[in-house]
């Protein structure tokens, strides 16, 4: 018998007191149960280890697997990586420690799991919230290997990945401390048989290691190079008026 949970949702955090409490909620108040949560913690100095194991109790009270380490490590890609490792989930996602799921989210995605029961990826729409939760812009597309190297437009805290996916295309590169993900998609090309859906199941705070444009932005630069995504000159062009909407997306956001 196969008593390995359908889902292992993996939180990275490191310093993350004033907001992983209402990560960790949005997890334990799922209304679908068959999962673990592991939280990858990078040594944290402030009470995030503290607010961590506050909620023990509560995970075992519904008889949900909650484990979670506190080891300096090299960056969220590394966390995500340890994470993966000690996975017993069939799917694997990752929840930002300031990303809140819908109380709904997993029986949406268990739902749509089974009408594609061919598919190793899935994905759905997000809202990027700032800190007041003010709904900044919804995004999400479905995976398209040119639309992922040319601008990644994937919501990754939307995203479940089988296990088995992870065991073809291999963990996530330590080269990048942003845009890891962006390679790893890039790397799926012949492995991956995406689903997609239009429903919001999450909102991503609008402050996470992302949210560094130009080191983010600089990053992707390089994969392309990496990759040999079209030439030089058009990576600079495509890097600079992207840097260029960011900007001006920011000056708007903040009227």
């Amino acid at each position: 018998m196969n008593n390995s949970p359908c889902f292992t949702i993996i939180t990275a955090s490191y310093n993350s007191e004033k907001t992983i409490a209402k990560t960790i909620k949005s997890v334990l108040n799922q209304d679908f149960t068959d999962f673990e949560y592991l939280i990858i913690d990078g040594n944290s100095n402030d009470s995030t280890l503290k607010i961590i194991k506050s909620f023990e109790l509560k995970f075992k009270e519904k008889n949900i697997n909650y484990n979670y380490i506190s080891e300096p490590d090299n960056g969220i890609y590394d966390a995500w990586n340890k994470g993966i490792k000690m996975s017993s989930g069939e799917w694997i996602s990752f929840l930002g420690s300031d990303d809140t799921y819908f109380s709904d989210a997993l029986t949406v995605y268990f739902k749509e799991i089974k009408k594609h029961p061919e598919s190793n990826y899935i994905s759905s729409q997000v809202n990027l919230v700032n800190s007041d939760g003010k709904i900044l812009q919804v995004f999400g597309e479905k995976y398209n290997w040119k639309n992922v190297i040319s601008d990644i437009n994937v919501a990754q805290v939307g995203s479940f990945h089988k296990k088995q996916l992870f065991n073809q295309v291999g963990l996530y590169s330590l080269d990048y401390k942003i845009v890891g993900d962006l390679d790893f998609y890039i790397r799926c090309k012949d492995f991956i048989r995406p689903t997609y859906f239009t429903k919001v199941t999450a909102n991503m705070e609008n402050g996470g290691v992302s949210n560094q444009i130009y080191l983010a932005l600089k990053e992707a630069f390089n994969v392309k190079q990496k990759y040999g995504y079209k030439s030089k000159i058009f990576n600079y062009y495509k890097f600079y008026t992207s840097l260029l909407k960011c900007y001006i997306k920011m000056v708007i956001n903040k009227k």
